[in-house]
């Protein structure tokens, strides 16, 4: 029986949408100055966030990029077997403040999908809160 799951993680930065948007943006490439752990790494392809054809590795999930809208959203569909659903951040201004929402809402599938989120579940959490405080410190600066 499939199972659904739904993940959220939430932080309020000092910043504007666009610089936060870049950064996430540049997730993945040699302008990377966000991920937390160089020895799990996140890779995307180069170029541009073009839905339909940019692709990123991290965790062992595989996903092409759904939508990208500048200092708003993106949101990745993933793609690995077992897990049906998408992880997308979002941006969210309230003055000088930006709320930043990373969600994963995906459908297990019933043996496969279930144990690699058994296997998953502590690495995704560290790895959104490690990049949620490595953003911190890069707004600092």
């Amino acid at each position: 029986m499939p199972t659904p799951i739904d993940v959220t993680f939430e932080r309020t930065f000092n910043g504007t949408p666009r610089r936060i948007y870049q950064l996430l943006a540049e997730m993945g490439t040699s302008q990377d100055a966000i991920w937390p752990f160089a020895s799990q790494p996140f890779m995307r392809t180069a170029g541009p966030l073009t839905p339909g054809v940019t692709e990123e590795w991290h965790n062992g999930i595989h996903a092409l990029l759904e939508s990208a809208e500048p200092e708003r959203s993106i949101v990745w569909r993933i793609d690995t077997e077992g897990i049906d659903g998408t992880h997308a951040f979002s941006l969210a201004q309230d003055g000088r403040k930006v709320t930043l929402t990373h969600r994963l809402s995906a459908t297990l599938s019933d043996t496969e999908g279930r144990l690699l989120w058994r296997r998953l579940e502590e690495a995704h959490e560290r790895s959104i809160n490690g990049l949620f405080d490595k953003l911190a410190r890069v707004l600092k600066r």
